[in-house]
């Protein structure tokens, strides 16, 4: 990442934490603090069992999108879901080389799914636990939801520890085939310029009968990250006969987030009142398909 776009995003996300703060912190055993956004009462009426969100952003395992971050954990919190932001380990693309952090980012959201589940002080560990992921949030979240069972978590926890309860992948990275995507992402991830290093992390290829419920959502005229990533998914939980919601939006560019003006105020240009439809959904998705 060149370094006017590392320091735009970081100033960006600094008014994100001025502009909308967290209602508080989950300390993780090793001190880390991962912000959290309580469900409003008026929410939680109408969400039984509780629902806790962990919000992945995108950002190509490049960096964490503020657009993806605190202001999904404010919009989930206000329709009853507590919600968590992580921001996972990220590395320029000019360094991913030898140096892919998707083992990293995945060791990091197991670890903080079996400290939410194991931990009574936390107050998290009856909740279903929902992963939301935007892009390369939305591979991590795909990863964790196929791969919760592999080997390189296996000392964290067992695999019925680590499952989340179900998933929502938004214009998510899903294929690792070079022909739909730019190749950043998986190489950030992987640490390898090698498509043949990528093939482990294809999602589509890691569903089982046991992947979690999932809500896909992606825009038809995505250029960025093409529709076949979501199309792939789902297609993949059908036949293993998993709950699956596919939506396709028929307009909107990559990384349109909740499409209001909420998301960026005032410099935003991907508000659509046709997008933000995808949010509701998903909600009512997750309601019907986790208990």
């Amino acid at each position: 990442m060149a370094s006017e776009e590392k320091d735009f995003f970081a100033v960006k996300h600094e008014w994100m934490l001025e502009a909308v703060p967290a209602d508080g912190t989950v300390e993780l055993s090793d001190g880390r603090k991962l912000d959290l956004f309580l469900a409003s009462a008026e929410g939680k009426a109408q969400s039984d069992p509780k629902y806790l969100v962990l919000v992945l952003p995108g950002g190509g395992y490049r960096f964490c999108s503020y657009r993806e971050d605190h202001i999904v954990g404010r919009f989930f919190a206000r329709a009853g879901f507590d919600a968590i932001t992580i921001d996972y380990p990220t590395v320029p693309v000019t360094e991913a080389v030898g140096h892919g952090v998707g083992a990293a980012a995945r060791r990091l959201l197991a670890t903080v799914i079996k400290e939410l589940r194991t931990r009574e002080d936390l107050g998290f560990s009856s909740h279903k636990i929902i992963l939301c992921g935007f892009s390369a949030g939305g591979h991590l979240a795909a990863s964790m939801a196929t791969l919760y069972g592999s080997a390189e978590l296996a000392d964290i926890g067992s695999a019925s520890l680590l499952r989340p309860d179900g998933a929502i992948l938004g214009y998510a990275v899903i294929c690792a085939d070079p022909q739909l995507n730019r190749g950043t992402t998986f190489t950030c991830c992987t640490g390898s310029a090698d498509p043949q290093d990528w093939q482990p992390y294809s999602c589509e290829r890691n569903v089982t009968a046991d992947t979690p419920p999932l809500f896909i959502w992606h825009t038809a005229t995505d250029q960025q990250v093409p529709v076949q990533h979501a199309l792939s998914m789902a297609q993949a939980m059908w036949q293993h006969g998993n709950s699956c919601e596919l939506c396709v939006l028929a307009r909107g560019r990559h990384g349109v987030s909740l499409a209001c003006d909420e998301v960026d105020p005032g410099e935003f240009d991907m508000v659509d009142d046709y997008l933000t439809q995808w949010f509701e959904r998903a909600l009512t998705f997750i309601r019907t398909f986790v208990h």
